[in-house]
């Protein structure tokens, strides 16, 4: 009886004590923490604690912490944050009054069963010389965490939250969206540790661990989190939701007494793999369920052929309440996104011809890949945190929506995200160059450099490797680094590797550096070519030539010029056809460098036209419809300046309609 028993026992158990004893950890869980927090409506804040497990995976000891305290960007006007932004983030304005202000104040933090920190705290700016900004402290230690050591720390917080207008806070009607609310450990990478300050322009950057949740609100609320559910208990008053996740980087809740939650699950082709998605949708959001459905099916299928796994079993999808969703709508943390806002309603779509919830859908999911798998820098390298999420979001669209109609037909006109960034880049396409920190980069050119420009660079180089190759890339950089923080040269590396050829001509042009380039068709002359008349040769070899035939017609001889330039100061390998009356044609190869180049042709019929790039791979070059050129616009009088302000000004127009 007793074998049976144990027999039982270990048949049972084995499966489970072998998980957790043999399974080897996703991520390398530097920083663990277990948080709790009481919501208290009242005050609008927060009352935490946290225990946090911090390993140095180093080989130089550590004498200090350093963590974040983001929320004191929203403490007054002296702030980093508020002085950069000067109060104005995305579409939202802070409000001035006692109740909108924001902060987090460590109450007490010590080493679990040692010594008591609290005293020793300091505030820092690594950043910059503005003594006011209080968003990151440091902490020294009498003895130092030895390189493979752990320590454990204990805090007890208070968070007063701001009226959210940047991310993070509440809003009207008891919603709250609770982001970067905790003290927060930075990263030790280098010797050093890497905790910026809170910024305009940036975003955040964390090590991996297992976060627990433990979080108490009134019975009204319901409750979602970046996180799974692992219990829930209750009392007259209050709920209690336990949350566990592990292999993130962060942990972000929300509250809000009028979500419909709404679940579903999408099974991965070609897999086992299972993802429930939970939607929190405020009221009047519910009709667009189908359409999150599908596209939400589509999106996770899209990135798992393009890049690789979603290691995670859930999905969290906050579409926030109207007079929030353009302050907290658009964000990304690990299995959590938020979504919402006028232009993803029903009412949008068939008014203006918009697709933007699957824009922002698209957008937002992609940083689960890029940013919180790939955990890349987004203080000092936004680009490859934003770009390729951006990059991402752009080849979902196109399979999703159409190559031509990615962000709609905006009021009838097809507009595509290519359309868009392209949009953006032309008019400051030097504007910075992409790997640089975020708040050195000038705030009317950060979407360039950040988003739009990488995004062009990015297609650009699929267009010259080819997309089964560049999918190949892009599978090896997340194999490489999901779990980890690469930087532009981990990229560049994978580049070169999967491609079996050295691109710094192209990285060191346009990713490091600001070149740029523009192509365009110049005169096309051709030339009657009359051979001389009479008798030539000898003997029965002799030869009568009658001189030309009737000019015009297409089996006359010509000698022709073909002028083409480049305006700009890089270069890029491009193709050159060339069409000539009888209807062949020729492709030249150009190396696409600055300045003019002259083609020429002798014998010939009459060169009708030139196309430069006509398959569209380089989508840096600034103005496409100079590109091509024939005698007949030729001998009708467009010049290139025609042409050009003609660009000029469909791009205008396009800009134009996009404001609405």
């Amino acid at each position: 009886m007793i074998e049976r028993v144990f027999l039982l026992f270990w048949t049972l158990t084995c499966p489970i004590l072998a998980q957790v004893l043999f399974e080897k950890p996703l991520s390398p869980r530097i920083a663990n923490y277990d948080l709790k927090a009481v919501l208290l409506p009242d005050a609008k804040a927060i009352d935490g604690s946290w225990t946090l497990r911090w390993q140095n995976r180093s080989e130089t000891p550590v004498t200090e912490l350093q963590f974040h305290l983001y929320l004191n960007a929203f403490k007054n006007e002296k702030s980093t944050f508020l002085t950069e932004s000067g109060g104005r983030h995305r579409a939202g304005t802070y409000e001035k009054g006692e109740i909108n202000w924001g902060y987090v104040d460590i109450r007490r933090i010590n080493i679990v069963g040692g010594e008591d920190l609290t005293d020793k705290i300091e505030y820092i700016h690594p950043d910059d010389d503005n003594a006011d900004d209080q968003t990151v402290i440091r902490i020294p230690l009498s003895k130092p965490v030895e390189p493979g050591a752990e320590i454990e720390l204990s805090c007890e917080f208070y968070s007063k939250l701001p009226r959210a207008y940047a991310r993070t806070g509440f809003g009207d009607d008891d919603f709250y969206f609770i982001g970067q609310w905790f003290p927060k450990i930075g990263v030790w990478q280098n010797n050093n540790w890497n905790c910026h300050q809170f910024h305009s322009n940036s975003e955040f950057f964390a090590d991996f661990g297992v976060y627990t949740m433990e979080l108490t609100v009134p019975k009204r609320f319901v409750v979602g989190a970046n996180a799974v559910l692992q219990n829930k208990t209750s009392t007259d008053s209050t709920d209690t939701y336990f949350y566990r996740q592990e292999d993130v980087i962060d942990a972000v809740w929300t509250a809000y007494p009028d979500y419909t939650e709404i679940k579903q699950e999408v099974n991965i082709r070609g897999t086992n793999h299972k993802i429930e998605v939970t939607y929190l949708l405020a009221p009047d959001r519910e009709a667009l369920k189908e359409r999150y459905f599908l596209a939400v099916d589509s999106m996770f299928n899209y990135y798992q052929e393009w890049f690789g796994s979603y290691p995670y079993s859930n999905l969290t999808i906050v579409d926030p309440p109207v007079g929030s969703e353009m302050t907290v709508g658009g964000m990304e943390y690990p299995t959590l996104i938020t979504t919402g806002g006028f232009f993803s309603s029903k009412m949008a779509t068939e008014l203006l011809g918009l697709n933007w919830l699957e824009v922002v859908t698209f957008h937002e999911f992609a940083h689960n890949y890029f940013q919180s798998l790939v955990a890349t820098n987004e203080f000092e390298e936004p680009w490859l945190d934003e770009g390729f999420t951006s990059y991402a979001e752009h080849r979902a669209l196109e399979r999703f929506c159409g190559e031509t109609t990615g962000y709609g037909n905006v009021l009838g006109m097809p507009f595509s995200s290519l359309d868009y960034h392209r949009m953006s880049y032309i008019p400051n396409p030097r504007g910075g160059t992409m790997p640089t920190k975020a708040w050195e980069i000038p705030t009317n050119f950060y979407q360039t450099a950040a988003y739009s420009k990488p995004v062009l660079v990015l297609t650009t180089l699929e267009r010259l490797l080819g997309t089964t190759m560049m999918n190949q890339v892009m599978r090896t950089y997340f194999e490489n680094w999901h779990f980890g923080h690469p930087r532009t040269e981990d990229f560049i590396a994978v580049v070169n590797q999967v491609a079996g050829r050295d691109l710094s001509w192209f990285f060191n042009q346009y990713v490091y550096g600001d070149q740029t380039i523009d192509l365009h068709a110049g005169s096309i002359i051709n030339t009657n070519f009359i051979p001389d008349e009479g008798w030539f040769g000898d003997g029965s070899e002799m030869q009568f030539s009658g001189g030309n035939k009737e000019e015009g017609s297409d089996s006359t001889i010509y000698r022709a010029k073909v002028r083409v330039y480049n305006d700009g100061t890089g270069t890029f390998p491009t193709d050159i056809v060339i069409h000539f009356a009888n209807g062949d044609s020729t492709v030249k190869q150009w190396d696409g460098s600055s300045g003019l180049i002259v083609y020429e042709f002798h014998n010939t019929p009459k060169v009708t036209s030139v196309a430069i790039d006509p398959l569209r791979k380089n989508l840096l070059d600034l103005n496409f419809s100079n590109n091509t050129r024939n005698v007949e616009a030729q001998s009708a009088g467009i010049s290139r300046y025609t042409l050009r302000f003609l660009f000029w000004l469909e791009y205008v127009l396009q800009f134009v309609m996009s404001l609405f």
